[in-house]
């Protein structure tokens, strides 16, 4: 098992929405009910092929296969890192300030890093580079 853990609840709430259970995906999949179960669970990975198959069960977008087959955790972390959760609202300023429906679709991810990087007041980054400085950079 790779440390990423399948959200199982979620696909058990899919199946019981269906009124399906996991022998019923068992005998879909054309897989043994201890297979499935055991992918379930995380022991077994869940191939590209079953996640195809299991959207297709489910009627459902494989897209959201996809996320929960990996724990619906959205972006990259580090094994001993948190996942990424949304600050405390602030009063917002800027151009969404006026516009809810935009701040609210926006992912919280959209604005974490604001503040975090400093760049000098007489630095213009539009600015084309210097030719003379990119050529000893880049063939000296």
């Amino acid at each position: 098992m790779t440390g990423d853990q399948i959200d199982k609840s979620w696909f058990s709430q899919q199946l019981k929405r269906k009124g399906k259970s996991q022998a019923d995906l068992a005998r879909f999949l054309n897989l043994d009910r201890s297979a499935v179960t055991r992918m379930l669970n995380g022991d077994r990975n869940m191939s590209v092929e079953e996640q195809d198959r299991i959207a297709e069960y489910l009627e459902i977008p494989v897209g959201d296969v996809a996320l929960h087959r990996r724990g619906g955790v959205a972006g990259f972390s580090e094994n001993n890192q948190t996942a990424y959760s949304e600050p405390a609202p602030s009063g917002r300023s800027g151009p969404e300030a006026g516009n809810a429906s935009t701040a609210e679709s926006r992912h919280p991810i959209f604005g974490c890093m604001k503040g975090t990087i400093t760049v000098m007041p007489d630095v213009d980054l539009t600015k084309p580079v210097d030719f003379e400085w990119g050529e000893k950079l880049y063939n000296e």
